[in-house]
């Protein structure tokens, strides 16, 4: 029997037994009075049972009253039928993952579960207290059902977040077996590129929050995969205003999730390695995309046009990038499109040396390297179509309220526009958080706006309780 039928079957049986349970019959509202409906009876000791297992308590709970009201019943199945999800997330083999990679900090999923778990305990305490006056059980169920109702709106938000953590994982791990494939000289085909590529291009249509992927504690192959496919994300929102590519846009998204294979061959050692690179240790990183693009012409040859891209995506304009040292139009223009993403998409991300750089010093600084002549300015401006807070950032405002970007006004012309975006607000100016986020467009706002984008940690500190699945 299947793991959902066998659920299936022990809610049923469950929902057998409460039916055998006498119950009150309950007056019209307003008459003030409950008649017992059918044999009088003691309640049975299952029900005490179930809830104490339900708890996960060892220790005996305290007695149930002899007979419940049809109300009461409702209820006792809701909780019993919500532990059970809260059980399914506890056990699901990705969610517990999270929980054992928990190296430095506890993941915002799981301090919210966690929450969840202890709020559920709650309401099976007050359900084991349920009184034996059939008025004062309605009077507790009516407590009960809003306090159920807010543990439901939580196992839904976390099973979204899992089933959304889960798939950004499997979209890792995915790559990071295809670079390992093409590192081993197994044969691959260049399609299994492009079709994730055409994933990501989906997502960038469809406004889908901008996601700066970090693995520090995992394989070098998934911390490569994971930084590569940030940098297609960022291309796939700056090809279709590329007069070149934009009719084409598979192509530049697949080679960024290709451009750093060369990497997989540098020890974790040196990628981990928070203190000043040794100049052997900097060698080692400066070949990769040399050594990245021979890989691709001898296991992937119908690439052999793009070989080039790959070798030259850290060379800049000035001549002071590598392997080569090339300069100006002896760069390519889709490396130097790959160039400006990845400048960008490495600051905003967390690397060993340093934190992630907010979102807007990101695109100040890619902004700068262009004017400095070190990258090509209109693909850096590209960036600005992404606004200097791209959607998904989490914002304080200037009168210290917390809001998310659910929208943008890109513009190349209008700097001001970029930085004004439209905000789902979160939290008052207080920092308590809304029952219900309240949506503002800043460009309509005469006054306020963006103080700054918060940091990792002041996401998860403010947010994780209520919010996972915006840390």
């Amino acid at each position: 029997m299947s793991d959902t039928k066998s659920l299936l079957t022990r809610i049923s049986a469950f929902r057998d037994r409460l039916e055998k349970t006498p119950t009150f019959q309950e007056a019209p509202r307003g008459s003030g009075t409950l008649q017992l409906a059918g044999r009088a009876g003691p309640a049975p000791a299952w029900i005490s049972q179930t809830l104490r297992q339900l708890a996960g308590q060892g220790s005996q709970p305290g007695p149930m009253p002899k007979e419940l009201t049809s109300r009461a019943r409702r209820v006792l199945e809701m909780a019993r039928n919500l532990v059970v999800q809260q059980r399914e997330i506890s056990d699901d083999v990705f969610y517990q993952r999270l929980v054992t990679q928990s190296v430095t900090r506890l993941d915002p999923l799981v301090r919210f579960h966690q929450a969840t778990v202890s709020a559920t305990e709650a309401a099976l305490r007050l359900i084991q207290a349920m009184p034996e006056s059939a008025e004062f059980q309605t009077r507790l169920c009516d407590g009960l059902d809003t306090v159920l109702d807010s543990i439901r709106t939580r196992l839904n938000i976390a099973r979204q977040t899992l089933d959304k953590r889960r798939t950004e994982w499997g979209r890792v791990e995915r790559l990071a077996r295809y670079l390992g494939d093409v590192q081993s000289r197994r044969l691959i085909s260049f399609s299994v590129f492009t079709d994730l590529a055409e994933e990501i291009l989906v997502e960038a249509k469809q406004g889908q929050p901008l996601r700066f992927l970090a693995y520090p504690h995992e394989t070098v192959a998934r911390q490569v995969a994971a930084r590569s496919l940030t940098v297609a994300a960022v291309i796939a929102r700056m090809v279709p205003h590329d007069y070149e590519w934009a009719s084409q846009p598979v192509v530049p998204v697949a080679l960024a999730l290709l451009m750093d294979i060369g990497m997989i061959s540098v020890p974790g050692s040196i990628l981990n390695k928070s203190e000043e690179l040794t100049v052997e240790e900097r060698r080692r990183i400066e070949i990769h995309p040399r050594a990245g693009a021979a890989l691709l012409l001898e296991t992937i040859p119908e690439l052999g046009p793009l070989a080039d891209v790959i070798a030259a995506h850290h060379e800049r304009l000035d001549g002071t990038g590598y392997p080569n040292g090339l300069s100006f139009d002896q760069i390519p223009a889709l490396a130097k499109m790959l160039a400006a993403a990845d400048h960008y998409a490495g600051m905003a991300t967390d690397r060993p040396n340093r934190p992630a750089h907010d979102v807007r010093t990101a695109l100040t600084e890619t902004l700068l390297a262009a004017e400095e002549g070190k990258l090509d300015s209109d693909f850096a401006e590209y960036l600005l179509h992404l606004s200097f807070y791209p959607v998904g950032s989490i914002v304080e405002l200037t009168d210290g309220r917390i809001a998310v970007v659910v929208g943008c006004h890109p513009s190349r012309l209008n700097l001001r526009a970029t930085t004004r975006p439209v905000v789902a607000i979160l939290s008052s100016a207080s920092g308590e958080l809304l029952p219900k986020p309240e949506v503002v467009d800043l460009a309509g706002s005469e006054f306020g706006g963006i103080l700054r984008a918060l940091s990792t940690e002041e996401r998860i500190q403010k947010l994780a309780l209520v919010h996972p699945d915006l840390c």
